[in-house]
């Protein structure tokens, strides 16, 4: 059974050190802000609600290698959407894993984002083109 929490120190320790491996944004990182997935005191996957002054993002979402593909990472996000009171923003490459969720690609979004994609498009090179994507609430 997949357990989903906030983590204790030790194992936000863990993420921190995955967030690295992962090349995932590792800015301003607050342990009160993620939900981790465990099995059996296995960390599985993780992922955070990062509250900005003009928005809420989800981000630094991230699933072991050895676990992908079980479906980890999809109830990591729908925890996080549950958590928020809000929208959700996110910046991503992999825009048809979070449609599902409701998400949608938009082209205006608050400062906050812009800045995420600046960094990610400088900072977090990949192959692949960014998208931002927004969950009303």
């Amino acid at each position: 059974m997949l357990s989903l929490k906030t983590p204790t120190e030790k194992e936000f320790f863990q993420i921190k050190n995955y967030i690295q491996v992962f090349e995932l944004d590792d800015r301003v990182l607050q342990q009160h802000e993620f939900i981790a997935a465990f099995r059996n005191d296995e960390l599985f996957g993780f992922g955070r609600l990062r509250q900005h002054a003009d928005c809420i993002e989800l981000c630094s979402l991230g699933v072991v290698t050895k676990h992908r593909r079980q479906g980890i990472g999809k109830a990591i996000v729908a925890e996080l959407i549950k958590k928020s009171n809000s929208s959700i923003y996110l910046v991503c490459i992999i825009p048809d894993f979070f449609a599902p969720f409701g998400f949608q690609i938009i082209g205006t979004y608050p400062t906050a984002i812009q800045d995420k994609l600046n960094y990610c498009t400088q900072e977090l090179i990949v192959p692949e083109t960014y998208v931002v994507m927004q969950l009303q609430k």
